[in-house]
């Protein structure tokens, strides 16, 4: 167990609780109970350059032991990226809290509105534009919603750069691999997105691939043909359904799905007490999607949960992103079996609508993929113009729409938090093959698998990407993903 920078590593769980109550409450579209900004000045000591170049500096000296401690390795790690972003909140603390707020000022001003009054949010846009039939409606959201983040850039701007100099401090660098990764998916996935993919986004907006725009793939993502199968308020009995199956324990999951004109759109999970209790925002909506997101979410809730009483604040707060990534994969990934959505979603699909769940995944993985290669572009060159017209072309690429010039910067994350993402989504690829090697296809309602796929979280954020997989054998590869997601559109 770590032991040593006490202070510090205080400080940070303190601080990580802090903003983890606060992104929750933004969620559920409730107002924080202080600035954002009042929070990092409070933490000065996780926030300051001193914190991060101790934990830098043991982290080398944990490097250089001889034979390494895993578990001292592993949270001397996730410790330090913990502390470079927060570091890069104190840098730029007005950005920072700028930023925070955005998607729920009254910014956005949709076709007709001759000023400031009636100006909506931007996360009511996100909420609506998605489930809009009518495309020419769907275009003016996106414009008015592109119009209203324009304004923004020069801050986004200033909390990259921020971002960029916590980095150096902290001495991290572009991840291993993530060029490699983020090409070859792309270029694995290109014949299935370009064949199946085109022809189901045609099929459901009447746009051909190559023409069509952001919004039209957002339609084709969240409100699918099938999507009244998947009843608002089905979500929750669907869940509970499984878990029962499963023999899987929820409690400690405390689950908001009261509506709120603040509230974000799909389902957010975020640690109030680990291991005690974690929270999941709900916005209850009808479509696959919405589904999709609350099994993600619960994923990632059970990774706060499951480690012990008495665990360092690094496996209950912190740890790989790969791996939270992976715990949401895992389950969101239920979706894709069939006999799943019979018993558990009591769905019956047509081939061709469980093709368009599937190809979803596709674009998922293809999306985080794109974002990645902008990302890499963007450390070379800033958030600017050409940054922008790769991603715009990446985008592209990626799904056969366009993606507009207002768009292309906001999603790109400095922490490569795409690549995590990627990487999740090969990690629970790997999770399910071996779930099912063990316990046959229909694995999901064997409670014996249970003990398996809770080692996913019960240590919380201690076990690393290369270190679970490795239990599970081989090396790291993307092949159990673009594998499963060929198979499951075939």
């Amino acid at each position: 167990m770590l032991r040593e920078l006490a202070d510090l590593r205080q400080d940070a769980a303190g601080l990580a609780a802090g903003l983890a109550r606060a992104r929750y409450l933004r969620f559920t579209g409730r107002r924080g109970e202080s600035p954002l900004r009042e929070l990092i000045r409070s933490h000065g000591l996780a926030t300051g350059a001193d914190g991060l170049a101790q934990v830098r500096e043991a982290l080398e000296n944990a490097l250089a032991e001889d034979p390494v401690r895993k578990a001292r390795l592993a949270r001397l790690t996730s410790l330090r990226a913990f502390l470079a972003q927060a570091r890069a909140l104190a840098l730029e603390p007005g950005a920072a809290q700028e930023l925070f707020e955005l998607p729920q000022r009254p910014l956005v001003r949709p076709p007709g509105d001759a000023g400031l009054h009636g100006a909506v949010p931007a996360v009511a846009v996100l909420r609506e534009l998605p489930h809009l039939r009518s495309r020419e409606r769907r275009a003016e959201l996106e414009s008015a919603l592109e119009a209203a983040l324009k304004p923004s850039e020069e801050v986004m701007s200033a909390a990259w750069d921020a971002a960029q100099s916590a980095r150096a401090e902290a001495g991290l660098s572009a991840p291993a691999q993530a060029a490699e990764w983020a090409t070859k998916l792309l270029a694995s996935t290109d014949a299935l997105q370009g064949d199946l993919g085109a022809w189901l986004l045609e099929r459901h907006t009447g746009v051909k691939s190559g023409l069509a725009a952001r919004h039209d793939l957002l339609h084709f993502l969240h409100a699918p043909r099938c999507s009244s199968a998947f009843l608002a308020g089905e979500l929750q009995r669907t869940v509970r359904r499984w878990a029962e199956m499963l023999r899987l324990e929820l409690s400690e999951v405390k689950v908001d799905d009261e509506v709120r004109p603040l509230k974000w759109p799909g389902a957010q999970a975020e640690p109030l007490d680990p291991p005690f209790e974690a929270g999941l925002s709900l916005l209850p909506a009808e479509g696959p999607r919405a589904l999709s997101s609350l099994l993600s979410a619960l994923g990632a809730a059970l990774l706060r949960v499951g480690p012990p009483e008495d665990a360092p604040p690094e496996d209950l707060w912190m740890g790989d992103a790969a791996v939270r990534h992976a715990c949401g994969a895992v389950l969101a990934g239920l979706l894709l079996e069939p006999g799943w959505l019979r018993r558990c979603a009591r769905v019956e699909l047509q081939r061709d609508d469980e093709r368009a769940l599937a190809i979803a995944a596709v674009l998922d993985a293809r999306i985080a993929a794109a974002q990645t290669l902008a990302v890499l572009q963007a450390q070379d060159a800033g958030l600017g113009a050409r940054t922008a017209g790769a991603h715009q072309d990446l985008y592209l690429r990626a799904t056969g729409a366009e993606l507009p010039r207002g768009f292309a910067l906001v999603d790109l994350d400095p922490w490569f938090d795409s690549f995590a993402r990627l990487r999740g989504m090969a990690l629970a690829a790997r999770a399910q093959v071996f779930l099912r090697e063990r316990y046959d296809e229909d694995w999901w309602r064997n409670p014996r698998a249970a003990p398996s796929l809770g080692g996913l979280w019960n240590r919380g954020g201690r076990p690393t990407f290369d270190e679970l997989w490795a239990e599970m054998g081989g090396e790291p590869s993307l092949d159990f993903l673009v594998t499963g997601l060929t198979s499951a559109c075939l």
